[in-house]
C-alpha cells in the first residue's frame, strides 16, 4: 500500500493586514493566565480567545469544557464574521520567516500527514497531559480551524533551502507583520515550488520540536473522523535543524512536605554539589549540569552527580531535574496530570519566575537548555522527556495561517 506523501499543500487561509495586529497572537506560554485572560477580555478579536484552556478561566468560573469550546468556536465566528482573514484561493504551501534580533530562519507550511506518527516519520520527545490533549481534539471538531502550526525540525535539506532562499529575496511577503517584536512574514508558493518540496518531504523522518498536544489531538480528531479527509492532516511548519535555537523552560514548583529553604536545600545537596551565591547571575546555569535554585529571596547553584544510566533521555538536564530534585527531594510527580508545577520560558523573563515563587514561597529551577541534537536523540530512541523540556525560540504564532475542516464554527466553509 502505497503512503501518502507527508506534507501536503491545502487551501488554507492568511491574516488581513489591517487586522494582523488585533487577531495575531503574542506567545501563549510566555505568559500567566491572568495576563491572557486580559488580552481576551479586551480584545474580542484575539486568536488567544479561540485557543483559551481551563487555566485562563477566573477563579469561580466553573465553566464545562464544552462551555469554552463554546466560548472559542464563538470568538472565531466573530473574527471570520469580521473577514479578517483571506482565503489563499488555491492549494499551496507558504514559506515562513522569522526573524528575531540577529537570528532568522525559514520553514515551510503544509497540510501534515497525521499517519506520519504512526509509520516512523515524524518522531515525538515528550510527554502530554492527557486532560490537555483532549480538550484540543474536541477543539479540533467543536471549533472546526487550526491555526497552531506544530512545529517540526527536519535535517537540513539544500533543495529546499534553495526554493526559499528564491522565493524570499525575489518576492514580496503576503504577511509582514510584527509581533511581540518577532517579525512574521509569509510567501504563499508557486505550484511547482511547493510540488519539489512535497517531493523532498515525502520520505522525511522530521522531529516535533513544539506541539506534542497538538500532535495527540490531531490523532485523536483523526481517529474519531476516519472518513474526513481534512481530520487526516494538521497543520504543521517544518524548519531546518540547524536553523533553530532553543531556550530552556523553567520550573516552579512548591515542596510536598512544607520545609523551610534551609532544609530544601540540605536535602538538595544529598543529590548535588550546592553553593550558595548571591546573585540571580551568579545561580544562572553555564552549562550542561547546572541548576540554579531561588527560594525566597535568596540564590543557589547546583552541580546535578553524574549520570550512571543508560540512554538519551537519563543524561537530559530537565530529566535528571525531574527525577532527583522535583521527585526525589520536592516530592512532586511531574508526570501526574495536576502536577501543579508551573513552567516559565526563558524569554518570558528571569524576573517573572522570581515574582510567582514569591507570591507562595515556591522553589525556582533555573535550567540550562536543550539541544537540538539532544530532543532528536531522544525522538531516535523512543523516549519521552518531562512536559515543556524545551522552548524553541522564536516561535509561530496562532492568527496567521487558518486551515478550514468545515465543522463548528466552520460547518458552511468548505474544507481546507
Amino acid at each position: 500500500m502505497t503512503r501518502r506523501r507527508l506534507f501536503e499543500p491545502f487551501a488554507g487561509w492568511l491574516i488581513k493586514h489591517d487586522w494582523a495586529s488585533s487577531v495575531i497572537a503574542g506567545a501563549y506560554d510566555s505568559k500567566s493566565p491572568d495576563q491572557r485572560r486580559r488580552i481576551v477580555e479586551d480584545n474580542p478579536y484575539s486568536y488567544l480567545g479561540v485557543t483559551r484552556s481551563r487555566e485562563d478561566l477566573e477563579y469561580g468560573d466553573d465553566a464545562t469544557d464544552e462551555d469554552l469550546l463554546q466560548r472559542g468556536a464563538d470568538t472565531l465566528t466573530t473574527i471570520l464574521e469580521a473577514e479578517a482573514f483571506e482565503p489563499t484561493g488555491r492549494p499551496t504551501m507558504y514559506a515562513y520567516r522569522l526573524t528575531a534580533d540577529e537570528h532568522t530562519q525559514i520553514g515551510v507550511v503544509g497540510a501534515m500527514d497525521v499517519g506520519g506518527y504512526s509509520d516512523g516519520r515524524i518522531l515525538t520527545h515528550e510527554n502530554v497531559r492527557p486532560s490537555r490533549a483532549k480538550l484540543l481534539g474536541n477543539h479540533l471538531h467543536w471549533v472546526g480551524a487550526t491555526s497552531s502550526p506544530v512545529t517540526l525540525t527536519y535535517r537540513a535539506d539544500p533543495v529546499i533551502q534553495q526554493i526559499l532562499h528564491d522565493v524570499t529575496v525575489a518576492t514580496k511577503p503576503d504577511v509582514d507583520h510584527f509581533v511581540e517584536g518577532v517579525r512574521h512574514q509569509v510567501w504563499a508558493l508557486e505550484s511547482d515550488d511547493a510540488a519539489v518540496i512535497a517531493e523532498q518531504l515525502a520520505e522525511a523522518v522530521i522531529y516535533v520540536t513544539d506541539g506534542h498536544h497538538r500532535s495527540a489531538a490531531a490523532l485523536a480528531g483523526a481517529a474519531k473522523m476516519p472518513e474526513l479527509e481534512q481530520f487526516q492532516r494538521t497543520l504543521a511548519v517544518v524548519f531546518p535543524d540547524d536553523a533553530l535555537q532553543v531556550d530552556p523552560f523553567h520550573r516552579r514548583c512548591m515542596d510536598a512536605l512544607g520545609r523551610t529553604p534551609d532544609e530544601i536545600i540540605a536535602a538538595f545537596a544529598e543529590r548535588a554539589d550546592v553553593e550558595a551565591v548571591d546573585s540571580r547571575d551568579a545561580a544562572l546555569p553555564r552549562d550542561k549540569g547546572q541548576v540554579g535554585v531561588y527560594i525566597q529571596g535568596r540564590w543557589w547553584r547546583l552541580r546535578l552527580a553524574p549520570v550512571d544510566r543508560p540512554g538519551a533521555l537519563a543524561h537530559l538536564d530537565v530529566e535528571r531535574v525531574r527525577r532527583d530534585l522535583i521527585t526525589g527531594v520536592l516530592g512532586i510527580d511531574e508526570l501526574a496530570p495536576n502536577s501543579g508545577i508551573d513552567y516559565v520560558p526563558d524569554p518570558a523573563g528571569l524576573d517573572e519566575i522570581v515574582r510567582r515563587c514569591d507570591l507562595d514561597g515556591a522553589v525556582g529551577l533555573f535550567l540550562f537548555p536543550t539541544s537540538v541534537a539532544e530532543i532528536m536523540a531522544v525522538a531516535e530512541a523512543h523516549e519521552l522527556m518531562p512536559p515543556k523540556s524545551s522552548y524553541v525560540a522564536p516561535k509561530p504564532r496562532s492568527g496567521i495561517f487558518l486551515r478550514i475542516l468545515g465543522s463548528g464554527a466552520t460547518a458552511h466553509l468548505a474544507p481546507s
